[in-house]
Parts: structure tokens; C-alpha cells; sequence
């Protein structure tokens, strides 16, 4: 068996940050959600620059809310990013409630003109 080891330089070193980006839309949200019983919900973003990539979601839970955001991982390197306008993704965001009630999930869409988090919120009952 062989082992290959390459090795870097500083300056190959890709520079990155993590950077949330807005939700424009969901879809395949059920009219309630089932105890123990996953459900995928589709989620809509345009995706900022050749730079960003999808790295998941950050869920927050507060009380009976969710607060979820698109998490991107933006890698700039050597200045060669390019701005996307019309880049539309969706990416799959699967929930499975522990507990009947109702949740009320908070879809991070950007900030205002305040500087204040703006969401689209849903709010879905949950069912045994």
C-alpha cells in the first residue's frame, strides 16, 4: 500500500468565513407535522458568488420556535470571486418533531433596513 503526502504553503491555504444567506421561499411544507415522523422541506436561496457554497443550516430552538438560516461557506481565494445574480438553490431541510403542540418555524431572510434579522415565519401544528 502507498501513502501519498502533499503538503501546502501558506499561500495555497484557501481563506474562508461562514456567512448567512436569506431564504427566498419554502415549499413542501405539510399542513401539520407527525410526532417521531420526519418531513423534508425544500428551501429556497440564490446563491450570492462563485465563492459560496452550501454548508448547511443552522436551527435555533426558542421555546415552541425554530429559528433557521442557510449557512454558506465562502472561500476566497486570490480575489477571483464572481457576483451571481440568478443563481437559484434549493436545499433540502429535514424536520421531525419530538412533541404534539405547535411550532412556529422563523426563516432567516436578511436584515432590514434597521439592521434587524427579518423572517418568514410559518407556524404548523403537531400531531401525535
Amino acid at each position: 500500500m502507498a501513502i501519498t503526502v502533499m503538503s501546502c504553503s501558506d499561500e495555497e491555504v484557501p481563506i474562508f468565513f461562514f456567512e448567512f444567506v436569506p431564504v427566498e421561499s419554502v415549499t413542501n411544507i405539510p399542513d401539520n407535522f407527525t410526532v417521531d415522523k420526519p418531513d423534508t422541506l425544500q428551501i429556497t436561496y440564490f446563491r450570492p458568488s462563485t465563492c459560496h457554497g452550501f454548508d448547511g443550516f443552522e436551527v435555533e430552538k426558542d421555546g415552541d420556535a425554530r429559528n433557521i438560516a442557510i449557512i454558506t461557506k465562502v472561500i476566497e481565494e486570490r480575489g477571483d470571486c464572481e457576483p451571481l445574480n440568478e443563481d437559484v438553490r434549493t436545499a433540502p431541510l429535514i424536520f421531525k418533531p419530538e412533541e404534539t403542540g405547535s411550532v412556529q418555524l422563523r426563516f432567516f431572510q436578511g436584515k432590514d433596513e434597521e439592521g434587524e434579522n427579518q423572517f418568514l415565519i410559518v407556524d404548523v401544528p403537531i400531531i401525535d
